[in-house]
């Protein structure tokens, strides 16, 4: 079931109250931003710093068990959305949608492995 603005909307104002340190959720955003693009289709047309309305298709080589990235993916990553420098605010809110397309990619990723 896709995921609503009010799911982002609150998930983001958790995180937002957590207070945690902006590094951390730089962090945090990329390393959700390289497991969603090691995991569908053209992945990497995913910018950690856009909002995106996408139709999920899951990458052939997934193979029921959700595909994670290196821990250099993810620096090269961070790297990348430091630089642009966003808000706290906008990075509780990126961070709050990746992580309910992870939940809907993980789903979907379990439902099929549970086919076969």
């Amino acid at each position: 079931m896709p995921f609503d603005k009010d799911e982002v909307t609150k998930l983001a104002f958790r995180r937002y109250k957590s207070d945690e340190p902006y590094e951390k959720s730089v962090w945090y955003l990329a390393e959700l931003c390289c497991i969603i693009n090691q995991n569908i289709k053209n992945g990497f047309d995913i910018k950690p710093l856009e909002t995106d309305n996408l139709v999920l298709l899951l990458r052939e080589d997934v193979d029921g068990i959700v595909k994670v990235p290196t821990e250099e993916e993810i620096r090269r990553v961070a790297e990348i959305i430091h630089q642009e420098g966003p808000s706290r605010s906008q990075l509780h809110w990126y961070i709050a949608e990746k992580q309910l397309l992870l939940e809907e990619i993980t789903n979907i990723i379990s439902s099929n492995r549970k086919k076969d």
